[in-house]
């Protein structure tokens, strides 16, 4: 009788730990995956949508996100960075055709595949638009997406 109470307890422990856990929902091979190549990853936040798996997280003080597919194949790492860090020539073309104000600088992110392809990404905010801009390791900038406010 003391087995099955206690048997029972643990079942019901474990379900409610799992119901609480958004880590639960990854599969393990997402899960495998993250952990052999971000072993010392703290405050680990999951995301599990239809498209992708997003772990949100910080390593080595960098807050950082990785994006799965749902095979849990590796699909993407984007890090923040500094507007300074991209490459002179985005800096200077930014500067005069989005010039603060009215443009105002909202976010600076670096993706990597994991091919090693590069690319940063721009948020910038006026009073009626959000803009995003792709940049690419050589410079170049373009319009990603344009948002109404």
């Amino acid at each position: 009788m003391k087995k099955i109470l206690f048997l029972a307890l643990i079942t019901v422990s474990i379900t409610a730990t799992a119901a609480i856990d958004p880590a639960s929902n990854v599969s393990f091979a997402v899960l495998n995956n993250f952990t052999a190549k971000f072993l010392k990853a703290e405050n680990v936040d999951w995301k599990v949508t239809n498209r992708f798996i997003k772990a949100n997280f910080t390593l080595h003080g960098k807050e950082m996100n990785v994006f799965y597919d749902n095979y849990g194949d590796l699909t993407a790492i984007t890090t923040k960075i500094q507007f300074d860090k991209l490459p002179q020539r985005a800096i200077m073309a930014i500067g005069l055709k989005y010039p603060y104000p009215p443009y105002k600088l909202t976010d600076c992110i670096e993706m990597q595949t994991p091919n090693g392809e590069r690319n940063y990404y721009v948020s910038l905010l006026t009073e009626n638009e959000n803009i995003v801009l792709e940049i690419t390791p050589s410079g170049n900038v373009s319009t990603f997406k344009r948002l109404s406010l």
